[in-house]
């Protein structure tokens, strides 16, 4: 389940703001603090270690201009979107938002005038054409001359493909509490771009990517909902249908 959410940017005199360009932890933050404010026992799901079964997209800019420090804000409006396999989770989230309008993303000061909850998807046919809406993460550890360094995949790299199935099976047995009834193989990766994102003191290099997919429709369901790769709570990994 889904929603978008509309966010008026207030007005400024100077020719709009500037968002830095690494603003995911923000929204997470602000997803977090609305979340708990709802209901408390959200605090639960913000401390738990491991898959928190959510992601978000980029914040979609209609009208913006790239600076060296940012992006500069040139619209009036400026949507994200939410998803999770958990539809309570999304629901409180979405009446939040509309609760507490007033948001501020790394300086930017926005308001929530509108959120639409979107119908579900479902891939009967057993294949995915996605389009991501914030870039794929997926690690791997490796053996270097300083020691064991981890390393962000590129899909260019034999690993990526079998990573990501694997992080998403984890996933779903994880929140299922059994392993999915079929298998899941990326049928191609066609078109790619790098974006580094810093979280906190933390550089990751992730992938923009239009990818198609093969498999077992509950799994790809569950990337549709929940995200595809790592740190999808931190703003990594949404998708949409290409």
């Amino acid at each position: 389940m889904r929603f978008r959410v509309t966010l008026a940017v207030h007005r400024r005199a100077n020719g709009g703001y500037i968002l830095p360009y690494d603003y995911q932890h923000a929204v997470a933050s602000m997803f977090y603090d609305r979340l708990i404010r709802a209901d408390s026992s959200f605090k639960d799901l913000h401390d738990q270690v491991g898959f928190k079964f959510f992601t978000f997209s980029q914040l979609e800019i209609p009208r913006r201009r790239s600076l060296p420090e940012g992006l500069q804000i040139l619209s009036n409006d400026a949507y994200l979107w939410f998803s999770s396999v958990e539809p309570k989770l999304v629901r409180v989230l979405a009446g939040q938002l509309l609760r507490e309008p007033d948001v501020v993303i790394r300086g930017v000061k926005l308001r929530a005038v509108r959120v639409d909850l979107l119908p579900s998807v479902s891939f009967d046919g057993g294949t995915a054409s996605f389009v991501t809406m914030s870039p794929v993460l997926l690690r791997t550890k490796r053996d270097t001359d300083d020691g064991i360094k981890t390393w962000d995949l590129s899909p260019e790299e034999k690993e990526f493909e079998d990573a990501l199935t694997r992080n998403l099976v984890r996933k779903f047995k994880e929140f299922h509490g059994r392993p999915p009834s079929g298998e899941i193989s990326v049928e191609s990766i066609p078109r790619f771009r790098r974006k580094r994102i810093m979280i906190q003191d933390t550089s990751h290099r992730a992938y923009l990517m239009d990818i198609q997919l093969r498999g077992d429709p509950e799994l790809l369901s569950f990337a549709y909902d929940c995200g595809l790769g790592e740190k999808n709570s931190m703003g990594f990994g949404m998708v949409r249908r290409g």
